[in-house]
């Protein structure tokens, strides 16, 4: 069986480039495109909770409430990351949300914390606890898509570079 795609893939020379350059190509770039896609999705992600943080900055309740415990979220082999758990009071009742700051360190249990809420629904809150990342999610995202779109151009580039080796050495 010959390990090679008839014609020229569109090289216009007729060259043949073996199938498993395609596939490999081909499979890089559909990496490339989730690393992309993934980042595209946190940025946007970010955004629309930094617009509703925005929204209830105008239009919620702001009061300080208590960071009672951490959410620790594992990442990769030993990493972990913290984001704090907040209880405030709110139309007579206890509230306990997470917030959306990630920290490579735990936040400390008892320290206060200012918390943007919606008065209709306190559990729509937005917490800014002391600490966390001061970029944030979406700068994340974006250079995450940053690096995806390089690594997709660099696959394109060997993609032209194996084709005309392929044309020079038939």
């Amino acid at each position: 069986m010959d390990p090679q795609f008839p014609g020229d893939l569109g090289t216009g020379t007729g060259g043949d480039v073996p199938v498993f350059f395609v596939v490999v190509f081909a499979l890089l770039v559909l990496l490339g495109a989730a690393v992309v896609a993934g980042g595209v999705r946190a940025a946007v992600r970010a955004r629309r909770r930094s617009r509703d943080a925005a929204r209830l900055g105008t239009d919620g309740v702001t009061t300080t409430g208590t960071v009672v415990d951490n959410r620790i979220t594992s990442r990769h082999e030993h990493r972990l990351t913290f984001s704090p758990v907040v209880r405030f009071e709110a139309a007579g009742r206890e509230v306990t949300v997470v917030g959306e700051q990630v920290w490579n360190r735990s936040f400390v249990p008892g320290r206060p914390a200012q918390v943007v809420y919606d008065p209709a629904d306190p559990d729509r809150a937005h917490v800014r606890a002391e600490g966390g990342s001061p970029l944030g999610r979406g700068a994340g995202g974006v250079f995450v898509a940053a690096v995806g779109a390089a690594f997709l151009v660099l696959v394109v580039v060997l993609f032209g570079v194996a084709r005309s080796v392929f044309e020079q050495f038939p």
